[in-house]
């Protein structure tokens, strides 16, 4: 399972399932997202098969879901990876240096526009 791989920016975590077709395949590399995901799975009654892997990355979690279930899959899939991702800018000051930036260049824009009519 070593072509498991999210792409060049990782945006997808799912592929369609190798030999069954009816089926897709989930993965993580990080058992705390795997637990967490089965418990979602399990609570939402989806019928799903379960396997670890070893991997050129460590132990990859697999878990194949009938693609008639993809749609609420889909949606546990992300509420998953939300509830582990980390922020875009991690600093408190870096968020907030961004967000005046972009008010100071709508600014500018605004009054460029109003000087040049």
């Amino acid at each position: 399972m070593d072509d498991m791989d999210e792409g060049l920016i990782k945006l997808a975590n799912h592929k369609d399932h190798p030999t069954n077709k009816a089926y897709k395949v989930y993965f993580f590399y990080k058992r705390f997202q795997s637990d967490y995901f089965k418990d979602l799975l399990i609570k939402d009654n989806v019928f799903f098969e379960y396997a670890e892997e070893p991997n050129k990355r460590g132990t990859i979690f697999l878990f194949g879901v009938r693609k008639t279930d993809n749609q609420k899959v889909l949606n546990l899939n992300y509420v998953t990876l939300g509830k582990f991702r980390s922020p875009f800018i991690t600093q408190k000051w870096g968020q907030y240096s961004v967000i005046i930036i972009s008010i100071i260049i709508i600014l500018f824009s605004l009054i460029s526009f109003y000087m040049n009519k």
